[in-house]
């Protein structure tokens, strides 16, 4: 301990302070969804919850711990896909909701590797898999964005009589999501 009681250990160099704050603020963004105005206007008008409720409400309270929150860079918050581990009754459970308020809750390059590994860990740790859907499938892009090969739907099909897997459509669900379900 210093004489000021702070730990050496927690302070960082000022030269970090400009990627610090980028990353509480692309933090924050991902956490917010796609904003407030589109949450109220896309979800609670509709009656519909967002995609962090969704998950609020299927894991036990303080359990949830959210994997590749800042995938999709800071444009897109978590690139329409919020995903995780948490306990179901006291069991852990690996989850992945799609977030309908950013571009409409379809996949893009990276959150296509965030739902084939959140599908590869469930299968590794031998833990129940629950994807709820609410999104327009893939997402076309202007360029041509690689997609990853193999893609979660093989890995849902290597789950298949390894572990409970659940798919919930809760809205809109098109191609991709569609065959996942």
């Amino acid at each position: 301990m210093d004489d000021d009681g702070a730990d050496p250990g927690d302070r960082v160099p000022d030269e970090w302070a400009p990627a610090l704050a980028e990353l509480a603020r692309r933090r924050a963004a991902a956490h917010a969804l796609g904003g407030a105005e589109r949450v109220e206007r896309l979800m609670t008008a509709r009656g519909k919850l967002d995609a962090r409720a969704r998950l609020d409400r299927l894991f036990d309270p303080g359990t949830f711990v959210e994997l590749g929150t800042l995938v999709g860079g800071p444009d897109l918050p978590g690139d329409a896909l919020v995903a995780g581990f948490g306990d179901v009754e006291g069991r852990v459970v690996l989850a992945a909701a799609e977030d309908f308020t950013v571009q409409g809750g379809s996949i893009g390059p990276a959150s296509a590797g965030k739902r084939h590994r959140i599908a590869q860990l469930a299968g590794q740790e031998r833990v129940p898999l629950v994807v709820l859907l609410d999104g327009a499938g893939h997402r076309l892009t202007g360029g041509s964005a690689p997609t990853r090969t193999p893609n979660d739907l093989l890995a849902l099909a290597d789950l298949s009589g390894r572990v409970p897997t659940v798919c919930l459509v809760l809205g809109a669900s098109a191609g991709h999501g569609a065959l996942a379900a």
